[in-house]
């Protein structure tokens, strides 16, 4: 089937230009009260590259997938638009299932995601990028990559805004890991889950840790969490421990009195971990299928599905496991070591699974060295001195922990887990920084001790 058409090759790179100069206008605008913009359009020209190189990889060389039927049904969308107006809005208002799928037919070409609302959801998002994109396969992908930056570009402010000496290490963190920009920038559920990800914490950190802009922040979480249940709600599940906990510091951290934070505390702690479970329980309509009393189930069913023939055996099997807590924290280390660091290189059969195992490789020795410099118990002191490494620690581990226990297929793995790598790479450039700024602090008192005792052997 071919996807692309005339309006690709005319519109495509005016549209390409377009967006181009307007982020070059941007850059040259702001770099003069914020250095860091020198790297917004690096950052935005490989997340371009990637959208372009998933839309022409599926297309060409897979002859279809997800990004395809995504776009596909956002092109009977579009017709549907111009030939029954009223139908389109209310499909983009109710989303599809039989009671309307009648609004279809073969002029308008019939979709493909009507029995899943979360995929659909995707499609009703799809379908205006494909109207502005005027039907261009390319130019729709390039706006979904434009504007879904501007998410990932929040993430990167946040952590210069805690870290300005770490530009460089942050925008090779957050901007530039290729899985993450190849996998996180086309038509694709993860594309806006990481953009949602990117506005929430920014927005999170403005408005209970800063305090500032108010109302645009509290804008911004309730959009980006909406996008994140609509599509993925066990997003929710890994975000809102971290969120609790660094909420819960940034109250204790107003305390002055020393005995008075010690007793509140625990207290605090407990009350914020209590609301939060609370509230998912309270969200089980919302949630739908990942629901407190489901998303164990859930779990279990997905890892076994995931196994089947019809993936072509690129599985994995991290152990047997059934779905009660004990049994799935006893898979965690394995869990948490399949979704960071697999496949390895010997478990890779293509192109993509090669640099997904490449890049495994780099992440695991970059780790591995950081434990031995810090021995582990290095690490809390840090966690105690910066809440957002907090945050980003207990939100990676977290995720990769579920993405790992519920995903036995490298295929999918190398996709769901990309919002785990940009924090969890962060957190390891944040670590080597306070490494090297306590051995800078240590250094001048050694030197000192060595002239002192330089000068008593003397006398």
């Amino acid at each position: 089937m071919n996807y692309f058409s005339l309006v690709d090759f005319l519109y495509g790179p005016i549209a390409f230009m377009i967006i181009v100069i307007m982020a070059r206008v941007r850059k040259y605008k702001m770099i003069k009260t914020n250095p860091e913009y020198k790297y917004y359009t690096k950052g935005l020209y490989v997340k371009l590259l990637g959208g372009l190189s998933l839309c022409l990889i599926y297309s060409l060389y897979y002859g279809g997938g997800d990004t395809v039927n995504y776009f596909s049904d956002g092109v009977c969308m579009m017709r549907l638009l111009f030939e029954d107006p009223t139908g389109f809005f209310v499909v983009m208002r109710d989303g599809l299932d039989i009671s309307n799928y009648f609004y279809f037919n073969e002029d308008t070409g019939y979709p493909i995601y009507f029995r899943d609302a979360q995929t659909f959801f995707v499609v009703r998002i799809a379908s205006v990028f494909v109207v502005l994109g005027a039907g261009s396969f390319i130019v729709t992908t390039l706006l979904f990559a434009y504007v879904s930056y501007s998410g990932i570009w929040r993430l990167y402010q946040l952590f210069i805004m805690e870290f300005p000496e770490l530009k460089k290490q942050m925008a090779i963190a957050i901007l530039f890991i290729p899985s993450v920009f190849f996998w996180g920038s086309g038509i694709m559920k993860d594309t806006i889950t990481l953009s949602a990800i990117g506005y929430y914490s920014y927005s999170f950190y403005m408005l209970f840790i800063r305090r500032e802009k108010i109302t645009s922040s509290i804008f911004s979480i309730v959009i980006s969490a909406y996008l994140i249940l609509m599509i993925k709600p066990y997003i929710i599940f890994a975000l809102l421990p971290g969120s609790l906990i660094w909420f819960v510091n940034r109250q204790l951290g107003t305390i002055q009195n020393s005995v008075i934070k010690f007793l509140m505390g625990p207290f605090m702690f407990t009350v914020a971990l209590g609301g939060g479970y609370l509230l998912l329980l309270n969200m089980g309509n919302l949630l739908g299928l990942y629901s407190v009393d489901k998303v164990l189930e859930r779990a279990v069913i997905t890892y076994k599905d995931l196994k089947s023939d019809y993936y072509g055996g690129n599985t994995f099997d991290i152990g047997e496991f059934d779905a009660t807590v004990p049994s799935m924290l006893s898979k965690a280390p394995a869990a948490i070591n399949v979704a960071l660091f697999r496949p390895y290189l010997w478990e890779s059969r293509n192109i993509v699974m090669i640099l997904s195992g490449v890049e495994g490789l780099i992440l695991l020795f970059l780790t591995i060295r950081m434990i031995i410099k810090l021995r582990i118990i290095g690490i809390f002191p840090m966690l105690v001195k910066n809440h957002l490494l907090t945050f980003s620690l207990i939100f990676s581990l977290f995720f990769a922990f579920s993405v790992g226990i519920s995903t036995s297929n490298f295929g999918s793995l190398v996709r769901y887990r990309i919002p785990a790598l940009p924090f969890f790479v962060a957190c390891l450039f944040i670590m080597q920084y306070f490494f090297e700024l306590r051995d800078r602090e240590e250094k001048p008192a050694t030197d000192d001790e060595d002239e002192e005792t330089s000068k008593e052997n003397k006398e």
